[in-house]
């Protein structure tokens, strides 16, 4: 799988979950095949740091992406404009990368002091109510070790999910989210199957990518407010 199809399959995976979420009765089971997506959004943020020209302009993409979520992002979850229960992934993404950017001006610095800074994103993340929580950094920071190495990258794929799973279970987390949330590990198969190839590029594609995930958002937010689904069809 080049990088376009992994991001093309998170992509359809967050707009299923958030199909399911929005048009359909509260099953969190439907939303299973939703949880592959963040897992594999960040194994793509890793190749993206390590590949794209402008970190600066990579960081502003997702600073955008971000902020012309989170209004449809809390609508759609929450049912208004602004909650702070919870910040939308993207924000998760942005402080992931600015962890490798700060991780990689550190890399002469000791291990402790290299190994503070994926534990402070993780307690930050909690903090500020970020999607996911500590399995963003966590994550981010186990493919950025990997290397790139399919093997290493898709074991950590596989282990820390599950390791949230119990989290959540531990945590007293609705049962039936936690067993939703033990599809994520199957997002290790796409990065087995990923080859290092980019596939279909550009700034059009790289625009369409980031212009999907708002758009949808608002597009169901809107679909279920005007109730042109009624619920007789389900």
């Amino acid at each position: 799988m080049t990088s376009f199809a992994v991001r093309l399959t998170a992509l359809l995976c967050m707009f299923f979950d958030h199909a399911v979420l929005a048009l359909l009765p509260p099953r969190a089971a439907l939303r299973a095949p939703g949880a592959l997506s963040f897992p594999l959004y960040c194994f793509l943020l890793v190749q993206g740091f390590t590949h794209t020209r402008s970190r600066r302009h990579y960081a502003l993409r997702l600073l955008a992406v971000a902020a012309a979520c989170e209004i449809p992002f809390d609508l759609l979850h929450y049912g208004v404009p602004f909650c702070a229960a919870e910040q939308n992934a993207a924000f998760s993404l942005l402080l992931c990368l600015f962890m490798l950017s700060a991780r990689e001006r550190l890399s002469g610095c000791g291990r402790a002091v290299r190994a503070a800074v994926p534990a402070a994103c993780c307690i930050l993340s909690m903090l500020l109510r970020l999607s996911f929580g500590w399995l963003g950094p966590a994550l981010v920071f186990a493919f950025f070790l990997a290397k790139g190495r399919r093997r290493p990258s898709a074991f950590s794929a596989l282990a820390l999910p599950l390791f949230y799973s119990l989290f959540l279970a531990l945590a007293g987390v609705d049962p039936a989210w936690v067993r939703a949330s033990l599809a994520a590990p199957l997002s290790a198969l796409p990065i087995l199957l990923y080859n290092g190839r980019p596939g279909p590029r550009g700034r059009l594609v790289t625009f369409a990518f980031c212009a999907a995930v708002p758009l949808h958002l608002a597009a169901l937010v809107c679909l279920r407010s005007l109730r042109l689904i009624p619920p007789w069809v389900f």
